[in-house]
């Protein structure tokens, strides 16, 4: 083998380390969401986590397995991004939503320890500026993008489920001092006046409750 294809192959292994090595068991979709971030950085592609990651990062822990995350990607970027991933190792799957459906696409990514990662390709509703209000933190030595609260409750509401508005409680019910209320109410202004009503709901049931 000559020596310059030697040295490439070295450096595609050295970069699969680096990016498989964190998910090395069932179990561990968060896990394999850090191993995801640096490509969409790489790529500079605008993220940011959420589903139970942030639900548990603003203080409602619930047993869940799953790593979600919201991108900003376009079209001819898609294909590239699922052959690098698929570079690594891991199964890529690209599914598109219908007219009903809330979520315009998603990129579905697995390992070898049935770990996945869903990465939304538009909501319904979620314009680009939520990349504008991430809230960057720190885990496992890892800088991430967490969705903003207030983005996170809107999103929550959309959907609607009973785990979801638990989820809003949970949240409301240790965090409620990091709202920003006006910006909340502005962004459930975009939404149908059902979803305008939960949140009020929940509102007097966290915030006004002594009146």
């Amino acid at each position: 083998m000559l020596p310059g294809v030697i040295i490439a192959a070295g450096r595609l292994i050295l970069q699969h380390l680096k990016f498989s090595m964190k998910a090395n068991a069932p179990g561990q979709s968060a896990l394999l969401l850090l191993d995801i971030i640096p490509l969409l950085e790489k790529r500079r592609l605008s993220y940011a986590v959420i589903g139970a990651f942030a639900a548990s990062f603003y203080g409602a822990i619930r047993a869940s397995l799953d790593a979600d995350a919201v991108i900003s990607i376009k079209e001819k970027d898609i294909a590239p991004f699922m052959s690098e991933v698929q570079g690594l190792g891991l199964r890529i799957s690209h599914d598109r939503g219908d007219a009903r459906d809330p979520v315009r696409a998603v990129i579905r990514v697995e390992d070898a320890f049935m770990n996945r990662v869903d990465l939304l390709l538009g909501i319904r509703g979620v314009g680009e500026d939520v990349f504008s209000r991430v809230v960057n933190a720190q885990f496992m030595d890892a800088s991430i993008n967490i969705v903003g609260i207030e983005d996170f409750i809107v999103m929550k509401i959309f959907a609607g489920g009973l785990k979801d508005i638990a989820d809003v409680n949970g949240v409301l019910a240790v965090s409620k001092e990091k709202v920003d209320l006006p910006l909340l109410k502005n962004l459930i202004s975009k939404h149908t006046p059902k979803e305008q009503e939960q949140l009020g709901k929940l509102l007097r049931a966290h915030y006004y409750t002594g009146s």
